[in-house]
């Protein structure tokens, strides 16, 4: 089964993720200066994620300041599908519906609702 984060997002298929699992500094200093603007500078250590659900130090501010992660986490849940709230306004702003995290959510939605 693929890991998960929170919003419905396969971890393996976030570039932050995928840079840090192989330890590509290259990718993360790329993925760096193509997340950063001009009201937000990233670094390459800011590149850094073991996954929503990793016990590591968070070292990334990208997800340090995750409003649904921190969310998520303190109601102790695997994703916000469990959420007795989801959809709530968080996963309204931050996750479309057209996405493939949000169809991910809708599908773990319909395990939670059906017990399985």
């Amino acid at each position: 089964m693929l890991a998960l984060a929170y919003c419905g997002t396969c971890c393996e298929e976030c570039p932050v993720f995928q840079a840090t699992q192989h330890r590509d500094e290259i990718h993360k200093r790329w993925l760096a200066a193509e997340y950063s603007s001009e009201e937000l500078c990233f670094s390459t250590r800011d590149m850094t994620c073991h996954g929503c659900h990793s016990q590591q130090r968070l070292e990334s501010r990208m997800c340090q300041g995750c409003p649904i992660r921190a969310c998520a986490s303190s109601r102790k849940l695997n994703s916000c599908a469990e959420c007795r709230d989801y959809p709530c306004l968080l996963i309204e702003r931050f996750v479309p519906i057209e996405t493939d995290a949000r169809t991910q959510l809708e599908l773990e939605r319909q395990k939670v609702l059906i017990g399985v």
